[in-house]
């Protein structure tokens, strides 16, 4: 008959010095041993590939989106009565961008 509690596995593994000396602090700071430090790190990892391909996929959604609001906006802009509109948009636009790329070179 099978324990209830889950039997961990021996892997090994070979790290260069500096590596397993930084694992060996991570893991006395965190006030556990290297294999259950080392075990939390995988976990996440895979765990973590999971919501980063969920990210991904509502990444595409959210693109998708916004790629047809822009065309419907733009489709609008162009059907209003005052002919300027979509230009001053497009400026204000244009403007937006240039302060952000400014910010991000600060």
């Amino acid at each position: 008959m099978e324990s209830s509690m889950t039997r961990n596995v021996s892997i090994q593994t070979y790290l260069p010095k500096h590596v397993a000396a930084w694992v060996q602090d991570e893991a006395t700071r965190a006030k556990q041993s290297r294999s259950q430090w080392i075990g939390a790190i995988v976990t996440d990892l895979f765990q973590g590939q999971e919501l980063r391909e969920e990210a991904r996929q509502n990444a595409e959604f959210i693109k998708r989106r916004l790629v047809f609001i822009m065309c419907a906006l733009d489709g609008l802009l162009l059907a209003h009565p005052d002919a300027t509109l979509r230009t001053k948009v497009h400026e204000a636009h244009k403007r937006q961008l240039d302060k952000l790329a400014q910010e991000k070179g600060e």
